[in-house]
């Protein structure tokens, strides 16, 4: 995405900073603990009727290891965006 921004007019950067804050809110939210029980409770009552899905749905402990990749990579994006905006 970065070399992409890079070439583009001033839109694509802004499109860049916009989607690194999302990114960082985001993924700021569902690493916390109290956002990744809420996501997860959500998953598992989408999953009534289906036990065994249901159980593997509210242990599934990766979600905030991937909520906070999707965090930093927002936070690089939101970097990166700046930068360009500034030097162009």
């Amino acid at each position: 995405m970065m070399p992409l921004s890079a070439q583009a007019t001033h839109g694509g950067q802004v499109f860049l900073l916009i989607w690194g804050v999302g990114a960082l809110v985001m993924g700021s939210v569902l690493a916390s603990k109290k956002g990744a029980n809420w996501f997860r409770e959500v998953i598992a009552s989408r999953l009534q009727g289906r036990s065994a899905q249901q159980i593997h749905a509210q242990g599934f402990g990766g979600l905030r290891v991937i909520a906070t990749v999707v965090a930093v990579a927002g936070l690089i994006g939101i970097v990166a965006a700046v930068t360009l905006l500034t030097r162009g």
